[in-house]
């Protein structure tokens, strides 16, 4: 027996008065309990608001276990990100930043008022803004897998904090350049990706 929309939208509802406030982890959520209260009820002859308050009577604690809360880092996430730095096509790209800066002097570009330090550091900052107005006026909406990618933004800008600080006037290392041009490199190509592929699957989802 197929639920109506009304009855998956109640379904959803109930679901972010729980707190469940990634849409994303919703629909997973409403799947499994869609799939649970229709064949409970085929099997018990009842309808789905009966069907529904006895499934959640028994599942509602393990099914909000897998509830994902803002700001916690997923070291899945990270991992995931790792392993893409990894590939062939981007370490490729990790020897191009190395063989520019080691045979070219970038630094000569730039003045004492505004250092290659200064770039970088406004370079993370656009991403970090194109990103939240991103994410408020064209998703609208909260998704995990986004919100996830792109607290790995976070740890770069950190990371750029403490080896890479926008205030230094010394010229930094080929290496410092290389590692920093690389990863920031790596997550706006690993951001473009995770986003292509995550619109997919919502396109996928809605006409399902």
């Amino acid at each position: 027996m197929k639920l109506s929309k009304d009855e998956i939208l109640f379904i959803d509802t109930y679901l972010l008065s729980n707190n469940v406030i990634y849409v994303d982890i919703r629909q997973e959520m409403v799947d499994h309990i869609a799939s649970g209260v229709e064949d409970k009820m085929v099997s018990e002859q009842l309808d789905f608001y009966n069907a529904f308050k006895q499934y959640m009577l028994v599942n509602k604690k393990d099914i909000l276990k897998s509830n994902k809360h803002r700001w916690s880092f997923s070291l899945s996430t990270i991992v995931q990100f790792l392993l893409f730095l990894g590939k062939p096509l981007m370490l490729i790209f990790g020897v191009l930043f190395y063989v520019v800066f080691k045979n070219l002097d970038v630094n000569q570009y730039f003045s004492e008022d505004f250092t290659i330090n200064n770039l970088f550091f406004a370079l993370v900052f656009t991403a970090a803004i194109f990103q939240q107005v991103y994410m408020k006026y064209q998703l609208r909406k909260q998704f995990y897998k986004v919100e996830k990618v792109s607290q790995l933004l976070v740890l770069i800008y950190f990371g750029q904090l403490f080896f890479f600080p926008v205030f230094e006037k010394a010229p930094p290392s080929v290496i410092t350049l290389t590692i920093f041009s690389f990863l920031f490199f790596g997550y706006v190509s690993y951001f473009i990706q995770e986003l292509i592929k995550f619109n997919r699957q919502q396109i996928s989802y809605l006409k399902s």
